[in-house]
């Protein structure tokens, strides 16, 4: 049974709740400040952070407070970190579903349409591991949770990209007809000189937005890298794209890009046929040649070693 729109978050949230504890797991003030101080003087945001700029180890994190019952004793601090708990979880949940897979999927929009997804993720939900957990000054409990987005164990990708590539049939780039290109031949030459290392795709100030399955166009509407291009556990275990800050730090060799990347300018995002989200680049026809080029030469959609510059 499919469940409706908007409600996965709150149904994982009670579900979890209920198996944590039972009835006596969420007091009566069991909710998320804006910010509190933790005792060892620590600002922790109380929201879900989801971090795409730590390559293969980007993740979900989230931070639940609870808040003792009066008149509870000593009980109170146990039942206040019951209730930061649970409310990590109701936090996890509500993230998770907003996640972007690609430009017309959202992991809400594909537990509803998919049993074997919801599942997959209330159990990525429940397997979260709580990272660092401790006392507020005024009385109340943190708990701080993370997912991890890549992985071959329990992760994002691993829970909604089979489904998402279960009917893409993997399928090699795109190859270059000298004979009908825009790029000189000297220009030809010059790419096909270099030993390049990976892509670095700069698209910083065009509002782009990260998701699992980003795409590179080209000002033509050709579709230079997708998923069908790569290796899908690759894709599942380290993701297709790298996502950084700035190019400096894209550039810097300590990304997938390696020390010599081809680094071009985005023209402009999109989103897809049915969809505004900004998460699909678009280059000039001219860096689309080259990036295939490169691909050609060095097998660089083979590991993914692409990097989007946000």
């Amino acid at each position: 049974m499919k469940m409706n729109s908007k409600k996965m978050a709150t149904a994982v949230f009670l579900g979890l709740a209920l198996s944590f504890g039972g009835s006596n797991v969420i007091p009566a003030m069991a909710v998320a400040s804006a910010e509190t101080s933790v005792a060892v003087n620590v600002n922790v945001q109380q929201n879900g952070a989801v971090n795409w700029t730590k390559g293969s180890e980007s993740d979900i994190v989230t931070v639940g407070v609870g808040y003792p019952p009066e008149n509870v004793g000593n009980r109170g601090s146990v039942l206040a970190r019951r209730a930061a708990i649970v409310d990590a979880y109701r936090l996890l949940a509500e993230t998770i579903e907003g996640v972007q897979i690609d430009s017309e999927t959202t992991v809400e929009s594909l537990v509803l349409q998919s049993d074997t997804v919801n599942a997959r993720v209330k159990a990525l939900i429940k397997g979260a591991r709580v990272i660092e957990e401790g006392a507020n000054e005024d009385g109340s409990y943190f708990v701080k949770m993370r997912v991890p987005l890549f992985g071959t164990g329990n992760s994002l990708a691993n829970a909604v990209m089979p489904e998402v590539m279960k009917n893409i049939d993997t399928k090699p780039a795109i190859k270059i007809d000298e004979s009908n290109t825009v790029l000189t031949k000297e220009v030809i030459q010059e790419v096909r000189a270099v030993n390049y290392t990976g892509v670095i795709v700069d698209a910083s100030g065009l509002g782009l937005e990260a998701t699992f399955a980003p795409v590179i166009f080209d000002e033509n509407g050709r579709a230079i890298y997708g998923v069908q291009n790569i290796d899908k556990d690759f894709a599942i275990s380290k993701g297709m794209v790298e996502y950084a800050v700035d190019v400096q730090t894209a550039a810097g060799g300590n990304t997938r890009a390696g020390v010599n990347p081809l680094v071009v300018k985005a023209v402009t995002v999109k989103g897809g046929v049915n969809s505004v989200n900004p998460v699909n680049v678009v280059v000039s026809v001219e860096d689309g040649d080259k990036i295939l080029l490169a691909n050609e030469k060095n097998n660089i959609f083979n590991q993914c070693s692409v990097v989007f510059v946000k």
